[in-house]
């Protein structure tokens, strides 16, 4: 080869193989190529491998003279280099480890020394001749030659360019090789699986040839990228002109696409050198104008192809040269906007389109991932892509999203950066530079303009049609939040637009909003603490000042007005007239302050005065942010309640952070998070408890790791309790008492807790005697010791609690009280001392000793200490039941007075309520109390019966370890006898110890007992037959101690549930809390004796349909509870719960669609046995349309079987001819267009087709089975469709016939109608002639007998004048006749 031919020797083939044709002429293999056997043949290889290494040693000897020294030239790239190449890259894959590595290195060398030749010849021949063993002399003078030989010379010559592409593409031929090698192999190690484990040592040898592999996958990339960039800025000295041969340069780009297939994650990134295939592309496009279509193309591809490129390809467009444009970004952009949505549609509905929608899906990514690292030139290219915001694919639309988050961060770090420079300027305003610059304030407006348009793109989409496109709005809002890039006039619109979010039907966007509501509160403008108060008093002492320094010329016009009302005559003190005078008056002066706000010239005053609106405004902001907060309660209530544990995660996280900034909905939303202590699910617990120790224990910001000082942890939880109600109390103990086992709450707080119950007033002594005893419920060492007690006498049931009747604190007492060990203290010491004394006042309470008799609220307030006190002397007291008959020996001497010998004529209603409270209670505790005895005499007696048997059996097996006679065998056996006698006569006592505790429950309390005695009394009250008892409490105590004596004795319930169901009938109806209470008592009779309460289940029912909220809430929730633990059995009734669904009430919704929900999940699924009687039952009580069919829409959903769904459609079809009405049958064909159709429903419909034709002129009907059709027609089988559209048809004819029946029918009946009235009429005119004729044969027969006597006094009529009766009688006579017309008439009419 001659190396100054100008034609090229070595053009790039199109592939490796075409090397074997012409003008190439390669062989397979060397002529002399020796493979006789394995050992010749990888002799052969390494032969070929020495002679690449010693062409390299030429290459670098030589440097840049071998190519203008023809004969060293053609020495060096002779037929026989070309040749070993060849041979060597075609069986790369197959030469050894060894073998290969070294060709690979050397082929490497051979690319890099031609690149550092091509890049700086001068240099690498002083290096070379280093190398190669010159003096300095010698050196110098050679380097001088080359150095003038290579400056006459300022184009590569041909032999060169000719070594270089031939190394090139041998190079770029063993990358191809490797990288699809290595992605075979990683597709069948995916696909290949369930092989045995290799030994240690091959697993070593795989390891071994794995790291040489990335060796050799490195040396190669980062020797074509060293071409890449050689080629690219030395491109004039290759060719001639600058025209690079795209053959040449394109081969680099071609192996870089296929390295960056391979990068799929972190580590795949690193072993395939992503990092050097896109410094490969980089080089081509910034020196290589030529080929940046191509690259793009192939980019483009990629993205399309491949998931993981997004993030490559922007890092990519990072790497380009940005003089004088991004072209590479600004063309991907452009071929984004050129993007074809229309495949994305239709892969959303079902058709094929080539993979080109996942091709849509990967792109969209990448214009998210350049505005990371380049928002300028996304921001100029947005008029490309915004057009996609139209498009169907919602990836795209949620790309762009993210892109406009990431862009406005970096409009609002520019846009500081002008202002920076905008008060530069003016301070600098004289320097030449300075003017001479473009005007900052013009260039921040236009900033502010382009800012503005973008989020307002944000805040249109945030009501995106897309889950994942509100999503992504969301977060791109909260990145922008959290940059500290959101304006301070858009964080009230935002923080509105979260809450609205939370509003979402998708978990991720509720999340996201909750997240974004969190950023806003933690980079509010305002101040740290959030408290509302501060900001109002600030607001009324601004709006007093500047109503106070209006400007004169305000208040000369206000004064003018004011005039003008008085000269109208309008009165000067109209209600809101004067107010809105001052407004406008206030409005005026603040808007002429901020037009003045611009000008030099502003006085002090009015400097002030503008600074007090500027303040005045900020507060005002102040309290509208605190406000969307406060008035968005329902909406976090909502994010608690939910079903998802990340919407309670996020709602929890974020009332955290609004406890650390005073918000006051942070305390509300604890006390209402504290609910879920009793969730299902640990997470969620455990999140509550971190919720409680961040809010109200532990620093702010220090994950609970530091304590607040005790006095503050202290008076949190104070405040805490003194606002929570009974059901908040619970969960708040819960939350406590797992604290106070974690040791999390200090020992001091407990101390602090002690104090204040001995020393603080009323509130705050029955506070801090609630959180002792609730910190007593997990560490009795609180209240259980001498000294502790003595202090809980004197704070809790002291002369202070009796002097104030203060019944919380003595209720907060005795319930820690509950909390005391039962070990009877030795007599004597001083906490039986003690003890003694609280007995005393603990029987005092429940007596009511202290009680006001005039004061209803007193006696209220009294029941709750007065239960608490009863459960505590069943505590500590060795014989409760002694203690409990004392009290009620001393009620019954203050309320009846029979103790005293001389009984009560009457006695006080409070007193008596007081007294069935106390009557009623013991006798349940009585009842547990029993139950408790007898079941500690069963485990005694139990471990006893199980020690003697382990006895016998330990001597049984000694017996057995020696040797026996027969006298031995003989004792053994007697033995035996004795034991199992023994276990007998045991069995035998444990059934009599439960035959005597089921006598005592059923005879002895209620029956033989002191309460047996005052049971008629009680009755008497609840029969109230007379109605003598008016009094509301003595009826709800009287019916609730009835309750109480009921759930003992299963025949005292039997006897006396008609009793209580009267008197739960005839309960008034403002007395909602005796109808409430008993609903609840009636759940309770149900579960401990269903079979007696079973008769009256209907009645129960019929609660669901009280007036009251309260009441039909607890008779669902005693209903649920029921059926849900199987002691009612779900029957038709049920159709009641099922209306609940459409309830006024909010809750009771919720808990009746809780119950279907837990139904739903049984295996036998009741709900789908139900739901025909349920739609029977409700279409035939006449629900409205609209509840019948939310209700039928809602249970219809349980119903996920396919069997079920065919047999539901079977059984409606049936009852069609049963029905009464078309709107029933309406009904039914909703129902049924609510179900899941399949191939047999359709059969099925068809088949029974006569049940249903007479309905379908009804046009509800006809739309409910036009719906079931167009479902159909979307899954329907080709076999199929010929049936669907026969069916089709015969409903459309059968509508129409139908129609035309009815209308025939109507038109019959009315025509019938009309002939009845034409026959009626007929009838009546022959009644009226009948009657007329009959009238004119009577006056004939009266003119006849009397035309004598008229005759005769005509002569005398004519000759004297009537006088005015007579004229009267005679008018009246023809009226009569004329009236008797008149009614005959409106007869027939």
């Amino acid at each position: 080869m001659s190396g100054k031919d100008l034609k090229s020797t070595f053009p790039i083939p199109s592939s490796l193989q075409d090397l074997e044709r012409a003008p190439y002429n390669l062989l397979p293999y060397p002529n002399d190529f020796d493979d006789d056997d394995e050992a010749a043949r990888a002799d052969s290889f390494d032969n070929l491998a020495d002679l690449i290494e010693r062409g390299n040693r030429t290459l670098i000897s030589g440097g840049l003279a071998l190519f203008g020294d023809e004969e060293g030239y053609d020495e060096w790239m002779d037929q026989e280099r070309i040749q070993a190449l060849y041979t060597l890259v075609r069986k790369s894959c197959s030469l050894a480890a060894s073998t290969r590595s070294r060709f690979i290195a050397a082929l490497c060398q051979a690319v890099q020394t031609l690149s550092s030749i091509l890049s700086s010849p001068v240099q690498l021949s002083q290096t070379l001749s280093q190398e190669s063993g010159m003096d300095g002399e010698t050196g110098s003078r050679d380097v001088n030659d080359i150095t003038d030989a290579g400056a006459s010379t300022s184009v590569m010559s041909q032999s060169f360019r000719d070594a270089f592409a031939c190394h090139l593409y041998m190079l770029f031929s063993v990358m191809f090789m490797t990288e699809s090698e290595a992605k075979m192999v990683k597709t069948l190690g995916n696909t290949v699986g369930g092989k045995k484990k290799s030994s240690a040592a091959k697993e070593k040898e795989r390891k071994a040839e794995a790291a040489g592999a990335a060796m050799c996958r490195e040396s190669c990339a980062a020797a074509m990228l060293a071409a890449a960039q050689s080629m690219g800025k030395n491109k004039s000295r290759l060719w001639r002109r600058g025209v690079a041969d795209e053959d040449v340069v394109s081969l680099p780009c071609r192996i870089a696409y296929q390295m960056l297939e391979s990068a799929t994650g972190v580590l795949a990134r690193k072993a395939s050198s992503a990092d050097a295939a896109l410094g490969i592309i980089a080089a081509t496009v910034d020196y290589n104008q030529s080929l940046l279509s191509t690259v793009v193309a192939a980019l483009v591809d990629l993205l399309h192809s491949y998931e993981h490129m997004s993030p490559l390809v922007a890092e990519l467009c990072s790497m380009v040269s940005e003089e004088p444009t991004n072209v590479l970004a600004v063309e991907l952009l452009r071929e984004i906007g050129r993007l074809d949505t229309g495949a994305y549609a239709c892969n959303s509905s079902g058709t094929d389109t080539g993979g080109k929608a996942s091709g849509i899906k990967n792109v969209a990514p990448f214009i998210g991932e350049l505005a990371i690292v380049r928002p300028r030139i996304v921001l100029s290219s947005m008029s490309l892509i915004l057009p996609h915001l139209d498009s169907e694919p919602h990836v795209l639309r949620s790309s762009i999203a993210t892109a406009i988050g990431h862009i406005a961060v970096q409009i609002s770090k520019t846009r500081e950066n002008d202002e920076c420079d905008d008060e530069d300027s003016d301070s600098e305003s004289s320097n030449e530079h300075t003017q001479g610059t473009k005007n900052p304030k013009l260039r921040v407006d236009n900033t502010k303009k382009t800012r503005d348009a973008l989020l307002g793109v944000l805040t249109e989409r945030v009501h995106d049609v897309s889950s994942f496109t509100r999503g992504a709005v969301l977060k791109a809002w909260a990145s922008v939040t959290e940059s500290n890039a959101l304006p301070l006039d858009y964080f009230i619109p935002v923080t509105a637009l979260a809450i609205d979010r939370l509003q979402d039907k998708t978990v991720m966007c509720r999340r996201s909003a909750m997240q974004l509501l969190t950023l806003l509160l933690e980079n509010n403008p305002f101040m740290e603490s959030l408290d509302p108060e501060p900001f109002r008093e600030k607001l009324i002492e601004l709006e007093k000042f500047l109503a106070a320094n209006i400007p004169q010329t305000i208040l000369e016009a206000k004064e003018k007005a004011q005039q003008n009302r008085e000269d109208n005559g309008e009165s000067k003190y109209v209600p809101g007239v004067e107010e809105e005078i001052e407004s406008a008056a206030l409005a005026a002066a603040i808007a002429d302050a901020e037009a003045k706000s611009d000008s030099d010239d502003m006085s002090e005053s009015e400097i002030e005065f503008y600074n007090k609106v500027k303040a005045l405004k900020f507060v005002a902001s102040a309290l509208e942010f605190i406000d969307l907060f406060e008035n968005s309660n329902e909406s976090f209530e909502g994010m608690l309640l939910s079903s998802n544990a990340s919407d309670v995660t996020e709602a929890l996280r974020f009332f955290v952070r609004a406890r650390h900034f005073k918000l006051p909905c942070a305390v509300t939303g604890m006390k209402q998070a504290l609910a879920l202590m009793w969730s299902n699910e640990t997470s969620i617990q455990e999140e509550v408890l971190k919720a409680f120790l961040d809010v109200f224990i532990s620093v702010p910001g220090t994950d609970g790791k530091e304590f607040l000082p005790d006095n503050q942890i202290a008076h949190n939880l104070l405040v805490l309790v003194s606002q929570a109600t009974v059901s908040e109390l619970a969960s708040i103990e819960e939350a406590l008492g797992r604290l106070v086992k974690q040791e999390l709450i200090p020992a001091e707080v407990f101390v602090i807790l002690w104090s204040i119950a001995t020393k603080a007033s009323k509130e705050s002594r029955s506070a801090a005697m609630t959180l002792l005893s609730m910190g007593a419920s997990a560490d009795t060492t609180i209240v259980d010791s001498a000294s502790r007690l003595r202090l809980l006498h004197d704070a809790g049931l002291g002369d202070y609690t009796e002097e104030h009747n203060d019944w919380k604190t003595a209720r907060s007492a005795a319930c820690a009280l509950q909390h005391i060990k039962r070990v009877q203290p030795e007599p004597g010491s001083a906490k039986c001392i003690v003890l003694e004394l609280i007995m005393e006042k603990l029987c005092a309470i429940a007596r009511g000793d202290w009680c006001d008799d005039t004061n209803v609220q007193d006696t209220k307030s009294w029941f709750c200490a007065a239960q608490q006190a009863i459960d505590a002397i069943f505590v500590i007291c060795p014989e409760p039941e002694i203690a409990s008959a004392e009290i009620l020996r001393g009620m019954e001497s203050t309320t009846f007075g029979f103790s005293n010998g001389s009984p009560y004529k009457q006695c006080h209603s409070l007193r008596l309520s007081r007294f069935f409270f106390v009557l009623g209670h013991v006798a349940l505790k009585l009842l547990v109390y029993t139950e408790a005895i007898s079941g500690a005499v069963r485990r005694a007696n139990a471990a006893k019966t199980l020690a003697k048997q382990i006895e016998a059996d330990k001597a049984k097996a000694k017996k057995k370890a020696s040797p026996l006679n027969d006298s031995q065998c003989d004792d053994d056996s007697d033995d035996d006898d004795a034991i199992e006698a023994e276990l007998g006569v045991a069995a035998e006592a444990e059934a009599e110890t439960e035959r005597e505790v089921a006598d005592i429950s059923d005879n002895e309390i209620v029956g033989r007992a002191l309460i047996g005695c005052f049971v008629p009394t009680l009755l008497h009250v609840v029969a109230n037959k007379d109605g003598r008892f008016s009094s509301e409490i003595l009826m709800q105590t009287s019916t609730l101690a009835l309750c109480k004596l009921m759930c003992i004795s299963s025949a005292f319930c039997e006897k006396h549930l008609p009793l209580l169901f009267t008197a739960l009938a005839r309960a008034p109806s403002q007395d909602t809390t005796l109808r409430a209470n008993t609903v609840i008592a009636l759940g309770d009779l149900a579960f401990r004796f269903p079979n007696a309460v079973e008769p009256y289940t209907p009645r129960i029912y019929a609660c669901l349909r009280d007036k009251s909220t309260r009441v039909r809430r607890h008779a669902l929730m005693v209903l649920t509870h029921l059926i849900l633990n199987d002691m009612v059995k779900v029957k038709g009734q049920v159709s009641e719960i099922a209306l609940c669904l459409r309830d006024d009430e909010a809750r009771i919704r919720d808990m009746a669609r809780l119950l279907f929900n837990e139904l739903s999940k049984r295996s036998n699924n009741p709900i789908y046995n139900l739901l025909p009687d349920i739609v029977s039952r409700l279409s035939q009580m006449g629900t409205k349309k609209e509840d019948f069919r939310s209700i039928m829409f809602f249970l219809l959903g349980f119903i996920k079987k396919e069997k079920q769904n065919e047999m539901l459609v079977e059984k409606l079809c049936h009852r069609f001819p049963k029905c009464n009405s078309i709107s029933q049958k309406a009904d039914l064909a909703f129902c049924i267009a609510q179900l899941k159709i399949n191939e047999k429903s359709l059969k099925c419909l068809n088949d029974l087709f006569k049940l249903y034709k007479d309905a379908l002129f009804d046009e509800d009907v006809f739309k409910s089975f036009a719906s079931i059709v167009s479902k159909a027609k979307k899954f329907i089988k080709p076999e199929m469709k010929q049936g669907l559209e026969e069916w089709e048809a015969r409903l459309s004819e059968h509508s129409e016939t139908g129609m035309d029946n009815v209308l025939a029918g109507t038109k019959a009946q009315r025509a019938k109608v009309r002939a009845a009235k034409r026959a009626a009429r007929n009838a009546t005119r022959a009644t009226q002639k009948k009657y007329y004729d009959s009238t004119d044969d009577e006056e004939e027969s009266e003119d006849g007998k009397s035309d004598e006597e008229e005759n005769a006094s005509e002569n005398k009529e004519n000759s004297v004048p009537r006088s005015k009766s007579e004229l009267a009688k005679g008018k009246s006579a023809s009226n009569t006749r004329e009236g008797r017309s008149r009614r005959l008439r409106s007869i027939n009419a």
